[in-house]
């Protein structure tokens, strides 16, 4: 991790704690932040949308450090800073659905 700049380390550790926070309320808390659906499709396109919301930071970090890597600098800075977004917006959906 040492080849990577400061400000892309800490943006990449924002990018994932928010998703390995959420998990385990996703995974096994029974939390839905999007709530329930009578019919079995609506179920299990929210459910789908629930586990995006920790999948998706988590993909962006490793797709932020493979662009900065790969000499991409500016890709990889908004792809970290929107892996912190969605992580900050599926916090605020989990605190929500509590």
């Amino acid at each position: 991790m040492k080849e990577f700049p400061l400000p892309l380390r800490i943006l990449s550790l924002l990018c994932l704690l928010p998703a390995l926070w959420g998990i385990t309320l996703y995974l096994w808390g029974g939390v839905m932040p999007f709530g329930t659906s009578p019919s079995a499709l609506g179920r299990l396109l929210r459910y789908g949308a629930a586990q995006a919301l920790w999948i998706v930071p988590v993909v962006l970090f490793f797709v932020s450090l493979n662009e900065e890597r790969r000499g991409y600098r500016w890709r990889a800075y908004l792809f970290a800073v929107t892996g912190v977004a969605v992580g900050a917006y599926s916090l605020l959906q989990v605190f929500v659905a509590l």
